[in-house]
């Protein structure tokens, strides 16, 4: 996509459920002694609700005091939500080193059985890593946020967490350069939680950017329907500004279009998002420059080149001194706790070798030899499920004829289009995709039912795509097209 929206911010409150009424008046309080209860509420409600409104200093003043009663309290998901929130809001104002120094702590911390906070935790990682230019890192971040909220018990937050999972995967830049596919994604975070706007705001960008209006407008209307009676959507009515501020665009109306756009870009400026800032510039710049007007397209283009260059020198000591203080103590503090843990170790290891000179040397061996046998039997199992997901996930949208099919198809096999190539590069994406079908092991007379063709197409196809690839005629098209793919 050519425009992504790099910071959800509004995902990120919502995933907490906040209600803010109630959380203006229990941020009143001003007790320091906070039981495990209090902490969840202050960092699920309050917390959201402060970086909203885009008080991140507030929400990291407040997030500090919480992390240090929950290590006072032994609440280790405290600390690790705590680390989290911190992280999020450095990563929104584009101090991407500290973030991801504050991410590291946390899943230092994390208990890999909670996979809410494992699933956010992998999202915050992709979000850094993706907007620092490691997009195959980042793609298997939100890939691994995506299975760890498969896990979640809870079938409202499996939702949520799923939605903003499959959101981010969508427009991150990896999947973002297959159109497909990241529409795909897209979809699906909107299916799975209808009443939060953000995919269905993407899902009609996706179609906007495309001059694919009537399907951009059927999306953006369904999105103002939920927004129009949420105040506190104060972002996501942003974004949809934005949106349509890109629709107009594309569509030539660029007084429409500018005015979408200077409302978009009043409300990222009263929530302080840099990222947004200085995307929204320079699309207001082109805009201008479309119009003619070179002045203000000038004026926009500075305000882009001059807030990409400050948001580029992520290195620049601009932190409040307490925070940076307060991360290096963090960092100390795990720094000693890892040297105790490894005194620890050293004494157990070197009780443990007296104790195997007495004789347990053998018991240990095949202790130690049956639990990589088991580790190795998950490892496989879990390999498993997940090919299979896979499989029966591209099998169902060959079925459907879906347009979705060959992009997902790529990203499932990544090799199979470029092995085919190396074979014959003038194939057609149409011979492509008929390839695809029969590496799934679809029969003639199955393909032509799935594609809607008559079966003597199918045939005629087959034959044409024999010579094309030089398959000799005693060879099996199936075992000969896997062999070639998979060797």
């Amino acid at each position: 996509m050519k425009r992504q929206l790099p910071i959800l911010l509004f995902v990120v409150s919502f995933l907490f459920g906040i209600n803010l009424c109630s959380s203006q008046t229990r941020f009143t309080n001003t007790k320091t002694k906070y039981a495990e209860r209090e902490i969840d509420s202050l960092q699920n409600a309050i917390t959201p609700f402060l970086r909203s409104q885009g008080k991140f200093q507030e929400v990291i003043s407040l997030n500090k005091k919480l992390i240090e009663r929950s290590k006072e309290l032994k609440y280790s998901r405290g600390v690790v939500s705590g680390y989290i929130h911190i992280a999020n809001v450095l990563f929104l104002v584009g101090k991407y080193d500290e973030s991801l120094r504050f991410l590291q702590l946390a899943d230092k911390e994390n208990n890999r059985q909670d996979y809410y906070l494992s699933s956010w935790l992998a999202i915050e990682f992709g979000n850094n890593f993706d907007v620092l230019g490691f997009k195959e890192r980042a793609s298997k971040d939100f890939s691994k946020a995506i299975q760890y909220a498969s896990k979640i018990d809870n079938d409202l937050n499996k939702k949520r967490m799923l939605s903003y999972a499959y959101n981010r995967k969508a427009v991150c830049k990896y999947i973002a350069e297959i159109p497909d596919s990241s529409l795909y994604y897209l979809k699906k975070s909107a299916i799975i939680l209808p009443e939060e706007p953000s995919s269905t705001i993407n899902v009609g960008d996706w179609y906007a950017i495309r001059n694919q209006a009537d399907s951009a407008k059927h999306y953006f209307h369904k999105a103002e329907e939920i927004i129009k009676d949420r105040p506190d959507f104060i972002y996501q009515k942003g974004s949809l500004y934005w949106a349509y501020g890109t629709l107009y665009d594309a569509d030539k109306q660029y007084s429409k279009a500018i005015d979408s756009y200077n409302k978009a870009q009043n409300i990222f400026q009263q929530l302080n998002q840099p990222n947004d800032l200085m995307i929204l510039y320079k699309l207001m710049a082109n805009t201008y420059d479309s119009m003619g007007m070179k002045k203000q397209s000038e004026v926009y283009f500075y305000k882009h080149t001059s807030l990409k260059d400050s948001l580029s020198n992520i290195k620049q000591p601009a932190l409040d001194t307490s925070v940076i203080y307060f991360l290096e103590e963090q960092e100390k503090e795990n720094l000693s706790s890892r040297y105790r843990l490894y005194y620890i170790i050293v004494g157990i290891s070197i009780v443990s070798i007296i104790v195997a000179l007495l004789g347990l040397t053998y018991y240990k061996k095949n202790k130690r030899k049956s639990i990589l046998i088991d580790e190795k039997d998950e490892e496989t199992e879990s390999l498993k499920q997940k090919v299979n997901e896979s499989f029966e996930e591209i099998i169902q949208l060959a079925k459907n004829n879906s347009p979705e099919f060959w992009g997902r198809f790529q990203e499932i096999y990544p090799e199979f289009r470029e092995r085919i190539l190396e074979i014959n590069p003038n194939l057609k994406t149409s011979e492509l995709i008929l390839c695809a079908y029969i590496y799934l092991g679809f029969n003639t007379k199955d393909i032509a039912e799935y594609t809607f063709k008559a079966v003597q197409t199918i045939k005629n196809n087959k034959y044409n795509l024999r010579k094309r690839l030089s398959i000799p005629p005693q060879k099996d098209i199936v075992v000969w097209i896997r062999k070639q793919t998979e060797s």
